[in-house]
Order: structure tokens, then C-alpha cells, then sequence
């Protein structure tokens, strides 16, 4: 099946509750499946300064300001599919995102190294192929 990838970074809403929301945003990503579109290929938080060391264990004293992520979906879809899926996912809907400031871009991922996290965003099972290899995105 023929895709297309975006990626898209999405800020947040001042004082938006992300740790109260996130539970829910993580199970929906973790809903999707591999194989399936749309699908998130990756994302995370971006920050207005680095975690300390004192912090960096800490999400709740993070200084979160939005996420960034990469999306695939099928071939022709556009950034109305895009707008949907940022639309409806709990983030936007649990008032964190401000989906529609969302800047979205084409993209094409060249190589992936992610690991999959726990919702404590913990590196949990890697996402690599069975021969040991990454797999390209």
C-alpha cells in the first residue's frame, strides 16, 4: 500500500493538564496497529528547557510547551486527514493540544532507531526487526 508521512509539531495550550491526559493519549497510540493506517511512527514531548538531572526522573516538573510526532498514512490522504487525527486524539480533545496551531510538514522517514515507551516514558520492548537490524520507517 502506497503512504504518505507528515510530521507535525503541535503546541500545547497554556496550563494544559498533559499528565492528567496522557493515560489515555498513550492508549490510544498503543491501540494502533503496526500494520494499519493512520499510525503514529513516533512522537514525544518537547520541552522549553532540558530536565535537570534532579528533574529529569520527574515528568511533572517537566516544562512541557507541546509534542512532536511523525504520522503515516495512505497515499492521497492530505492534511485534512492530518487535522482529524490530531482532532480526536485525547490530547486535543482532553484540552493539552493546540491542534489547531499545528504546524505539519511532509516528511519521509530515512532511519529509525525508536524504542517504544512506557507511559512513565520508560524505554520499554524495542521496536528493532528480528534479524537484530533497524528497520527503516
Amino acid at each position: 500500500m502506497a503512504t504518505e508521512q507528515y510530521f507535525i509539531i503541535v503546541p500545547d495550550h497554556p496550563s494544559a493538564p498533559r499528565l492528567e491526559v496522557r493515560p489515555k493519549h498513550f492508549t490510544k497510540i498503543s491501540q494502533e496497529s503496526p500494520t494499519s493506517l493512520p499510525r503514529c511512527l513516533f512522537g514525544g514531548a518537547y520541552l522549553s528547557s532540558q530536565p535537570t538531572p534532579e528533574t529529569n526522573s520527574t515528568p511533572e516538573k517537566w516544562p512541557f510547551v507541546g509534542s512532536s510526532l511523525a504520522l503515516e498514512l495512505p497515499a492521497g490522504s492530505g492534511e485534512e486527514a492530518v487535522k482529524e487525527w490530531l482532532k480526536n486524539d485525547p490530547y486535543s480533545t482532553g484540552g493539552v493540544w493546540d491542534w489547531e496551531n499545528a504546524r505539519i510538514f511532509r516528511f519521509k522517514a530515512g532511519v529509525s532507531n525508536v524504542k517504544e515507551l512506557s507511559a512513565g516514558g520508560a524505554a520499554a520492548a524495542p521496536t528493532d526487526s528480528s534479524d537484530g537490524k533497524d528497520q527503516e520507517a
